[in-house]
């Protein structure tokens, strides 16, 4: 009975390896559509007829295109189903390459960018549950591969923007990826649609770990603890976004390195997320998750700070790296797992919440940073002292939840 059971669920897995490979696939895509812009930022000055603040200002309306449809987003998935969800984001994608293509000024290339932001919002909202729904055994671990899909094409793209300097020809070849992975996507099979929570059986698991066992002690709060991690989303989100989309400016400005050395610290960036994508997965299971932040957040701002004080071509290679493996690569998953796990009963809601606060950061990170940065030196400085700063807040807030979990954690 139970050697049937194993052969239905790889059956079924079987079943569902086409959309896991069009997931997969699409996030490859939009992991290098995040950069793109960053990376061909001197070819699309030319074209939108504009300076590093008008790409600054292109990057913050990804932002608002999120925030905008973010909530929307979540209700159509539930609503009209996963596959109409997912390939409207898709479609909202090629529509966002497709307005880079054809802008010829500053204003296009902002309302193609909110089209980008929405493919953020339709594309999660309809592909993690859609993994979850399929694979329900390997949840965890296939919706890790996405983030893993992300890290891989944003390492390798910095390669091809050496190779292929005409960020027009890279959009075209990334359309015709797009279009075919709608196609794939359209003819794969989904699982059935499930409303109740994915990790419905793991509630018991969650309640013990937060329910203290003395019915007076003290519990999270919704106001404090809740409100202190959704702050945490926020600025979690800020240290690497920030950094994948002006480390390159860091690069060339401050370095005075080379264009292809500059676009290469997003490479060093990118394979240390990836790697620990999979690292964190393991350590989470063995050591508590705001043990986990707290280190990471330790690390991410001791290295944003070394590259502020003593800039160096070798320094800035080991922040990209600290960057990608502390900041990137997970520590913004354990957030949203400790939050959940303060609050099993309201999973929807706050995970709603913080990634709404994350939303914000793709849009007031590039904004601020527009008011600030231009083509000198020091201006690029301050776009990363205040990255460090931001750094700064997220490990004392995250000290304040460190004390605070003390008094309920077991």
């Amino acid at each position: 009975m139970e050697l049937k059971e194993k052969q239905d669920i790889t059956m079924k897995h079987k079943t569902y390896l086409p959309l896991a490979a069009g997931i997969y696939l699409n996030y490859a895509i939009l992991g290098m559509a995040t950069i793109i812009v960053s990376q061909y930022g001197s070819q699309f000055q030319a074209l939108w007829h504009t300076d590093v603040k008008g790409i600054s200002t292109v990057i913050a309306m990804i932002g608002i295109g999120r925030l905008l449809t973010i909530l929307i987003a979540g209700y159509l998935s539930d609503r009209l189903g996963r596959k109409g969800t997912m390939l409207i984001g898709m479609v909202a994608q090629i529509l966002f390459l497709a307005g880079l293509f054809f802008s010829t000024n500053l204003i296009s290339a902002c309302i193609a960018a909110l089209f980008m932001g929405a493919t953020n919002s339709f594309g999660d909202t309809a592909s993690y549950p859609a993994l979850t729904d399929a694979f329900q055994e390997q949840a965890a671990s296939m919706n890790s591969l996405v983030k893993a899909a992300m890290s891989l094409a944003q390492f390798v793209l910095p390669f091809i923007v050496a190779a292929q300097p005409n960020a027009q020809f890279t959009l075209v070849i990334m359309v015709v990826v797009m279009l075919l992975d709608i196609v794939l996507i359209a003819l794969a099979s989904f699982a059935p649609q499930t409303l109740t929570q994915a990790h419905a059986k793991n509630e018991p698991q969650s309640q013990t770990l937060n329910t203290p066992t003395n019915a007076n002690a003290a519990q999270p709060s919704m106001l404090i603890d809740g409100s202190l991690l959704i702050i945490v989303g926020f600025t979690l989100s800020f240290t690497f976004y920030i950094f994948s989309q002006y480390a390159p400016n860091f690069g060339s400005s401050v370095l005075k390195l080379g264009l292809n050395s500059s676009k290469s610290l997003i490479s060093w960036y990118a394979m240390a997320s990836l790697i620990s994508v999979f690292i964190t997965s393991s350590l989470v299971t063995r050591i508590k998750p705001i043990k986990l932040i707290f280190v990471y957040t330790l690390i991410s701002f001791l290295a944003l700070l070394q590259m502020i004080v003593i800039p160096s071509a070798d320094g800035a290679r080991l922040t990209a790296i600290a960057i990608g493996f502390f900041a990137a690569g997970g520590i913004w998953q354990l957030g949203l797992t400790l939050l959940s796990q303060y609050f099993p009963a309201e999973k929807g809601k706050v995970t709603g919440y913080y990634s709404f606060a994350t939303a914000l950061t793709f849009f007031v990170g590039p904004l601020v940073s527009s008011f600030i940065i231009d083509d000198t030196a020091a201006s690029v400085l301050h776009v990363f002292e205040i990255d460090t700063g931001v750094t700064l807040l997220s490990l004392v807030i995250v000290i304040v939840l460190m004390i605070r979990n003390r008094k309920f954690a077991n």
